[in-house]
């Protein structure tokens, strides 16, 4: 866990707000993750995290979402991370992106290493974002995106190619 944390922290230098905030999500999600016998005992903390993280600052980070190391947000705000995403390593996401379901809950992105979404990006359905690709801001991906590939617009349609 700790090697997660440290690794969010230095990819999001100088942002003491978004450090404790993945700090935070980091811990949560190590909490919940305990044994279902055990679980009672963090949701004290489950609770104050939600309250605190969707309430006062207007992010839905969801613990229970699968987040790969090495985060990088920039702003946070308005971001809603659906808890069956499942986002790789390395990763940078920006204000007023949604990354969620489509009709139910287990139709949600998985979205590769390296991959730059944009602000106010749609992100929803059984969809996988290859490696290393790029979401123009204001895009809404209904569709995979190939590795390497650039999207913008909505719907997102291919605009280039990082390859």
């Amino acid at each position: 866990m700790s090697g997660g944390i440290l690794q969010d922290w230095s990819a999001n230098a100088g942002n003491i707000r978004i450090q404790l905030m993945l700090a935070s999500f980091r811990f949560a999600g190590k909490l919940y993750r305990w044994p279902r016998a055990m679980r009672w005992l963090a949701a004290p903390y489950l609770a104050i995290y939600q309250l605190l993280m969707y309430w006062e600052l207007g992010i839905e980070l969801n613990y229970k979402a699968e987040v790969g190391p090495r985060l990088k947000l920039f702003h946070g705000y308005a971001l809603v991370i659906h808890d069956h995403a499942v986002i790789g390593a390395d990763c940078t996401l920006r204000h007023c992106t949604t990354i969620g379901a489509r009709r139910g809950t287990d139709d949600c992105p998985v979205i590769g290493d390296r991959v730059d979404i944009g602000s106010n990006s749609v992100i929803i359905g059984a969809i996988k974002l290859g490696d290393g690709s790029v979401i123009g801001a204001g895009s809404v991906v209904l569709h995979d995106v190939a590795a390497g590939q650039t999207v913008a617009g909505n719907p997102a349609k291919p605009i280039g190619s990082q390859v």
